[in-house]
Formats: C-alpha cells, sequence, structure tokens
C-alpha cells in the first residue's frame, strides 16, 4: 500500500446505504422530466376535453387530471414497494465495507467482493452534503461518508481526488478557508 493512498471503512446503516445509492443516482442521470410530461398530459387532457365534450369540458378535465395524477401515485408507491423488497431482501446493505484510493484507481470491497478500478473508469467525482461519490459511466460508483472524514482527512482525500481523478475534482464544492 503506498504512503499517499487513502482507506476507508465504511460501517454503514441501512438507510445510509440507500441515501449513498440514491446520491449517486442524483449525480448521475440528467434532472427528471416528470412534471413537463405530467403537464403536457394535462395540456392534452384539457385540449381532448374542450374538442371531444365541448358540454362537459370541466367535468371530464377534472376528472381526467385525477385519473393522470392516480397513475402516476399508483406507480410511485408501486416502485416504492418494489425497492423496499430490494432492501430489506439485501443482506448486504448493513455489511461492512472498505474503499481505498491511490494513484492507480479505486478499490473498493467487502467479505465476498473486491472490485478495482483504474481513475480512466471514473467519470467524475461529486458530493453532496453527506458523501464523497466516486461515480463511474455506467451509474455505479462508490459513497465516501463524510461523517468519517475529520478535517485533515477531508482536506487529504480532496487533494488526492484533484491529484488523481479525471475531472481533478471539478464537481466537489469550493473547499472554505
Amino acid at each position: 500500500m503506498e504512503s499517499s493512498s487513502l482507506r476507508f471503512q465504511i460501517d454503514p446503516s441501512r438507510e445510509e446505504s440507500q441515501r449513498a445509492c440514491a446520491a449517486m443516482v442524483r449525480a448521475c442521470l440528467p434532472p427528471s422530466r416528470r412534471d413537463l410530461i405530467l403537464l403536457a398530459l394535462y395540456v392534452a387532457v384539457g385540449v381532448a376535453a374542450f374538442y371531444f365534450t365541448p358540454d362537459t369540458t370541466a367535468t371530464t378535465f377534472l376528472i381526467g387530471m385525477l385519473a393522470i395524477t392516480a397513475a402516476v401515485i399508483a406507480i410511485e408507491v408501486e416502485g416504492r414497494l418494489r425497492v423496499r423488497h430490494l432492501r430489506t431482501a439485501d443482506p448486504h446493505a448493513e455489511e461492512t465495507h472498505f474503499v481505498e484510493l491511490n494513484a492507480e484507481g479505486v478499490r473498493s470491497w467487502c467479505a465476498h467482493v473486491d472490485a478495482r478500478y483504474p481513475w480512466r473508469d471514473f467519470s467524475k467525482v461529486a458530493e453532496d452534503k453527506e458523501f464523497y461519490l466516486l461515480l463511474r459511466l455506467s451509474g455505479a460508483g462508490s459513497a465516501i461518508p463524510k461523517r468519517l472524514l475529520d478535517r485533515v482527512t477531508d482536506a487529504q482525500l480532496r487533494a488526492r481526488i484533484r491529484e488523481w481523478s479525471p475531472d481533478r475534482g471539478a464537481s466537489l464544492t469550493p473547499e472554505l478557508e
């Protein structure tokens, strides 16, 4: 192990693992167009109600909006239930794992998996209030909880990210002096 490598032991709670995954998804995916799609559907229902049911346009429009809203809510609830099932069925969600960064890349491992990725496999390193996110093009990656870092370790991690990552830490928030 190099003297300049950084190694972190992560003992997550189930909720922390879920928040880390959600943070990686937010950092990798473009903003959702959900609201624009709903607006387009509502406009389409309004136009259809106006042209096809001119005598009951307001009632038809209201029924159409309620139906779309109910369908969206039902789909979201069903999706959350499916994700909850996956989370509760995952015996590894609370498993201790490790992340090590060095000049060659990132190693992430636990008792049953050992993954090593060179820095060129990472699209960016980002952060939010809770995590440093090492993101690969596929959307996978590693999350290092900031709760593990003191001021010195945080500064070392930022310096290594700026030195080693392909984006040179462009997505990190500016350091507070």
